[in-house]
């Protein structure tokens, strides 16, 4: 990835190249994140194949390009859960996960707790760290 050069880390145009095409992927999956992005849009987008897409991905974030998209929604839907009104259920499925059972387990996994439990959480302001992360206030 990155060439030792007289003590000083220097980036490969590769590396850069691969900055360059995940920040603005992932810019675009932020502006978009009310429709429902996939992995083959952003590489359309990039104007990329999906090969070079996963490639650059796993080079600077050490994950495949679904699994970010996976939690950016993710963590679109905590935002939500600290910070608005209304149900979970309302709040997976505006960031489009449909199937609720898998919805739980992928949250529990992302952030140790369930949706519910973030939801009391924020209800109940017993958390200082709740406002901390509650990008609305």
């Amino acid at each position: 990835m990155c060439k030792r050069d007289q003590g000083q880390t220097r980036t490969t145009p590769r590396h850069q190249r691969y900055e360059d095409i995940v920040e603005h992927c992932e810019e675009v999956a932020r502006a978009n994140m009310g429709t429902l992005v996939r992995v083959a849009d952003l590489s359309r987008i990039a104007g990329i194949n999906q090969r070079t897409l996963s490639r650059a991905f796993r080079e600077i974030r050490g994950i495949s390009p679904y699994r970010h998209l996976l939690y950016l929604r993710l963590s679109e839907v905590r935002q939500v859960l600290l910070c608005e009104e209304g149900t979970v259920t309302e709040a997976a499925m505006r960031f489009g996960f449909r199937e609720l059972g898998k919805f739980g387990v992928l949250y529990r996994k992302a952030f140790a707790e369930s949706p519910s439990e973030t939801r009391r959480r924020a209800q109940s302001g017993a958390s200082a760290t709740t406002s901390r992360h509650c990008a609305c206030t």
